[in-house]
């Protein structure tokens, strides 16, 4: 029998007690609420940008019964279409494939595209858009009739091309600002067919379209660059080929009066930078360049043929008392002068007397109400001074170049400058006694 029979029946009850305090009553539950069933959502509208109604019709037309036999049938159509300012790229939509070819080669043979006139006069605000044509527009009206032609373009394959071949070449002659048009005919004579390109490029040339023909000429093949440079006079074509590659364009456009400027004076300096001798037969292309009736050129030739050694044909006043020939050797001066390096001396004491040269200047400010100078105009102020001959040069030479091209007896006129000269006989000869240089008054504002 057990010694400890309480203790151990004590022990175990502590134990057993113990455990249980340890133990956490279960959390009462709460009871579950019956599952409701959900609501079906409303029906929503249907969406208006997937669920758009089908366009109204604005062309009551039966196609099937339409035939475009000619132009005379295919307006009669047009007539019906009645396109307007508003409606006509709607009224375009609803044409069929099959009566838009003839629909578009009547409205490019029909012409009257010219929508907006290029600015003219010295004040005409430049003009670099086409109008747009009015919500009112009619068929008939150009600003209209050109959209229809640019939509007419996009409708042509290349077997309509000979078709409308006069109607393009229209279209190309049409100055700026009307650009889009013209580059879309142009575009439309696929770029294998270099004579029909040539002539359409040529034609817009004429038109002024300068830099639009500029972009395209380079896609022309050799034989028809050297067409637009000597047939057609394209100055862009020219800066296409090279002096050394293709001298004897450049030769010819040296002597090409009807090419600008500054295609003539670069093809000189291109080709005297070929070698350091010039050739006999640029001598004598350069020799006949000094009598051009453009000055820039005859600079360009004599300052090329001064600078390899032939000195006759620098700029000096010629022994004449013809008022003509004075002021063509001043227009030739002035842009030889444009030519030197600042460490050369000028030409014109050459030309003045020896007390000098007397200059005018006078100055125009629109805000001016005092009239300091007493000429009875508060907006000018009149200076004079006397240049001492070693001294004289030619006031704001780079726009009195600009000015020499606009010259009405002894006045030259630029955008900024209006500059009168003077001759005088002095000492048995006919000197540059005095040049006047005035401010052009600014234009009127526009009153748009």
């Amino acid at each position: 029998m057990s010694r400890f029979p309480g203790f151990i029946v004590l022990v175990l009850t502590a134990v057993v007690a113990c455990a249980s305090a340890r133990v956490p009553s279960p959390a009462p539950t709460t009871p579950l609420a019956p599952a409701v069933a959900a609501l079906p959502e409303p029906p929503r509208p249907p969406d208006p940008d997937l669920n758009r109604p089908p366009p109204r019709k604005l062309l009551d037309i039966d196609w099937a019964q339409v035939a475009l036999t000619d132009d005379v049938a295919a307006l009669a159509l047009w007539r019906r279409i009645a396109p307007t300012g508003v409606d006509w790229e709607d009224k375009l939509q609803e044409i069929p494939a099959a009566a838009a070819r003839p629909l578009a080669i009547a409205v490019l043979h029909g012409g009257n595209l010219l929508c907006t006139r290029p600015a003219t006069g010295d004040c005409a605000p430049p003009i670099y858009d086409v109008a747009a044509p009015a919500d009112t527009a009619g068929f008939d009206d150009p600003c209209l009739r050109r959209l229809l032609a640019l939509w007419a373009i996009d409708q042509l394959d290349d077997a309509d091309l000979p078709a409308v071949k006069d109607a393009l070449l229209a279209i190309a002659a049409l100055p700026p600002p009307e650009s889009q048009l013209v580059a879309a005919a142009i575009h439309a004579v696929p770029e294998t067919d270099h004579d029909a390109r040539l002539a359409m490029l040529a034609a817009a040339w004429r038109a002024g379209q300068r830099e639009l023909v500029g972009s395209a000429i380079g896609a022309l093949d050799e034989p028809h660059l050297f067409a637009a440079v000597r047939q057609h006079h394209i100055d862009s074509a020219l800066e296409v080929l090279s002096a050394e590659g293709h001298r004897a364009v450049y030769l010819a456009a040296v002597g090409d009066e009807a090419l600008g400027t500054r295609s003539r004076t670069a093809a000189i300096g291109d080709l005297a930078a070929v070698s350091d001798k010039l050739a006999p037969e640029l001598v004598a292309a350069l020799v006949g360049a000094v009598a051009s009736k453009d000055c820039g050129v005859a600079a360009a030739a004599a300052r090329a043929l001064d600078r390899h050694g032939d000195h006759r044909f620098v700029p000096r006043r010629p022994r004449t008392a013809s008022t003509a020939r004075l002021m063509r050797a001043m227009c030739v001066l002035a842009s030889y002068e444009a030519l030197l390096g600042n460490d050369e001396g000028s030409l014109v004491p050459g030309y003045v007397p020896a007390r000098g040269l007397e200059r005018i200047t006078i100055t125009y400010d629109a805000l001016s109400e005092d009239d300091s100078d007493g000429d009875g105009d508060p907006h000018t102020t009149h200076t004079a001074e006397l240049v001492p001959r070693a001294e004289a040069v030619l006031p704001e030479l780079e726009d009195l170049v600009r000015a020499m091209q606009h010259c009405t007896g002894l006045i030259c006129v630029s955008e900024d400058h209006e500059f009168r000269f003077v001759w005088k006989p002095i000492g048995g000869e006919v000197v540059l006694a005095r040049i006047e240089m005035a401010d052009r008054p600014p234009c009127p504002p526009s009153k748009s």
